[in-house]
């Protein structure tokens, strides 16, 4: 049997590497919001109520949602691809 950690960290083998927050557009006009569900609760309802206002208040482009099978694992792969290739601004979070 093997073990399998998952690093929050991102996997950076240096942790005294700095790491930033990636720039906020100055405008969501055209922007296409990824959304990464973690399937807990009522995170899912959640996610598409704000989607749902987002689209309605800003001028958003569409949005991509990835729903994960669980709390403690990444999106699987294909989820990833649509939401890296599909995604230009993103909102994760956390339900219970």
């Amino acid at each position: 049997m093997s073990i399998v950690a998952l690093d929050p960290t991102g996997g950076a083998p240096d942790r005294t590497t700095e790491r930033r927050l990636a720039p906020r557009p100055p405008t969501l006009r055209g922007e296409r919001l990824g959304l990464v569900v973690n399937g807990l609760g009522y995170s899912e309802r959640f996610f598409d109520a704000l989607s749902r206002e987002l689209l309605a208040q800003t001028e958003l482009d569409g949005v991509v949602k990835v729903v994960k099978s669980s709390v403690s694992v990444p999106p699987d792969p294909g989820d990833w691809s649509r939401l890296t290739e599909g995604a230009t601004v993103a909102i994760t979070g956390f339900g219970g």
